[in-house]
C-alpha cells in the first residue's frame, strides 16, 4: 500500500465523515455495549454465543479498531472518532482477502442490513470478485423468513442480499436470514457483509469481512476474541457515494 494512495483515502473517508468524527453518538455506542453486557439479543447479531463479556472488553476492542477512548468525551459533541488511517489499513486487509478469495476461486455471499449505505459497494466488489474467478452464491431470493411483524423475505438486489418488508428495502440487524439460508444449504468459504450477516456466519466458522459501526458491540466482541473477521470500522449509515473512494481503493488492489 503506497503511503499516498494510503493518505488519500484517509482523507476522502473524513471528508465524507465516514471515518474521522462520525455521526454515530458515543451515547448510542455505550448503550448498546451495555446491551450486549446484559445479554439482549436485540444487539448480539446472532453471535450471543460470545457472552458472557464485559464493557472492559467491548470497549478495548473498539478503541484499538478506531484509535481513540470512547471513554474520552472532551469536545467531541457526543460523536465518535475512528482513525481514517487505521481504516485505511484495515481496508488494506479486506482487499487482500478478497484478492484471495480470486485466486482460491472461493465461493463468496453478499449481504447487508444497510441497503441505503454500502449495498452499492458491495454490488461493485462482487462484480468484480466474479470477474475474477470467484463464485458469487446466493439463495432464497423471494422466500419468507419469520422474525418481522408483518413478514419479511430475502430480496437480491443485483448479487446482495438485502431483507424486504411490505415491498421495502430494511435497515436490519437480524441474524435470521443469514441463519434461514445457512440451515436451507448455504455453504459460501468468505461472507461479506455486515451486522446479522456477518454475525450468523461468523457463529458458523465462516471468515466475514465488512463494515462495522462503532455501535456494532457483537462484532467488535467477535474481533477482539479472534474470530475469522477483517472489519471495516466506520460510519455503516452514510449515503452510498460516501463509500466509492472505499471502494476504489479496495478495487485497485484486487489486480
Amino acid at each position: 500500500m503506497s503511503a499516498e494512495a494510503s493518505q488519500g483515502l484517509a482523507s476522502a473517508l473524513e471528508r465524507e465523515r465516514v471515518a474521522g468524527w462520525i455521526f454515530t453518538p458515543v451515547h448510542d455506542v455505550m448503550r448498546k455495549a451495555r446491551m450486549l453486557v446484559s445479554g439482549d439479543p436485540g444487539v448480539s447479531l446472532g453471535l450471543s454465543q460470545l457472552l458472557p463479556t464485559t464493557l472492559e472488553e467491548i470497549l478495548g476492542g473498539l478503541n484499538r479498531l478506531a484509535g481513540w477512548d470512547f471513554a474520552n468525551e472532551n469536545g467531541n459533541r457526543g460523536r465518535s472518532w475512528v482513525s481514517p488511517e487505521l481504516v485505511a489499513e484495515q481496508a488494506t486487509g479486506v482487499a487482500e482477502r478478497l484478492r484471495l478469495a480470486c485466486e482460491r476461486r472461493e465461493r463468496v455471499f453478499f449481504g447487508t442490513g444497510h441497503p441505503t449505505g454500502p449495498l452499492e459497494m458491495y454490488i461493485r466488489w462482487a462484480d468484480a470478485l466474479a470477474e475474477r474467478g470467484a463464485s458469487i452464491v446466493r439463495l432464497g431470493d423471494g422466500e419468507a423468513f419469520e422474525g418481522y411483524h408483518g413478514g419479511a423475505e430475502i430480496r437480491y438486489i443485483c448479487e446482495v442480499a438485502c431483507v424486504s418488508i411490505g415491498g421495502d428495502l430494511a435497515h436490519t440487524h437480524s441474524a435470521r436470514p443469514m441463519e434461514g439460508m445457512l440451515g436451507a444449504g448455504l455453504r459460501p468459504d468468505l461472507v461479506v457483509g455486515d451486522h446479522g450477516f456477518a454475525g450468523a456466519a461468523l457463529t458458523r466458522g465462516i471468515d466475514a469481512l465488512g463494515v462495522v459501526d462503532t455501535n456494532d458491540p457483537a462484532l467488535v466482541l467477535a474481533w477482539s476474541r479472534g474470530l475469522p473477521l477483517l472489519p471495516i470500522l466506520c460510519d455503516d449509515n452514510r449515503p452510498p457515494g460516501a463509500y466509492r473512494a472505499l471502494a476504489d481503493f479496495v478495487l485497485d488492489r484486487l489486480g
